[in-house]
């Protein structure tokens, strides 16, 4: 409990001040995984909070997003279905993507091999930041049968 009043609270009251979205799930262990805004706890990414943060900050001149829900699809899958020999080899390509990524068509104005941010580095009050705290990952056929990071960042 001292953990919780001393360091996830401020955190999380901070991050709040700062306009992230917060999730607090307190200190109880989560038994119910669409608190935290998913179906099973095997869940690590929250595609439905992708494809809103993304769609969004991805618009033509006149406002209009531009993204399908096929190419957000596509998109998800290229971050979440990375591989390598290492830990540091996937998240140099993650890092990658969230600088330069495309996709073949924009299909509102025929543009082919658009860019797509991930991230909005030009109007950062665009993009959509979450915290989640006690986020309850299940990890079956480890030593442990579940890890729960104090907070987590998406």
């Amino acid at each position: 409990m001292p953990e919780y009043l001393f360091v996830e609270k401020p955190f999380l009251d901070q991050l709040r001040q700062l306009d992230w979205n917060v999730i607090d799930q307190g200190t109880a262990f989560q038994t119910e995984p669409t608190k935290s805004l998913r179906t099973n706890f095997r869940d690590i990414l929250l595609r439905d909070v992708f494809f809103n943060s993304v769609r969004p900050i991805n618009v033509t001149e006149d406002g209009q997003p531009w993204l399908t829900d096929k190419q957000l699809e596509e998109l998800f899958e290229q971050i979440t279905l990375q591989t390598g020999n290492s830990l540091i080899e996937v998240n140099e390509a993650i890092q990658k993507l969230l600088y330069r990524t495309e996709v073949d068509e924009n299909e509102l104005t025929g543009e082919q091999y658009p860019d797509v941010r991930l991230i909005d580095f030009h109007h950062p009050e665009r993009n959509h930041f979450l915290a989640i705290n006690q986020f309850r990952i299940d990890t079956p056929g480890c030593v442990k049968t579940c890890i729960i990071p104090d907070i987590v960042l998406l």
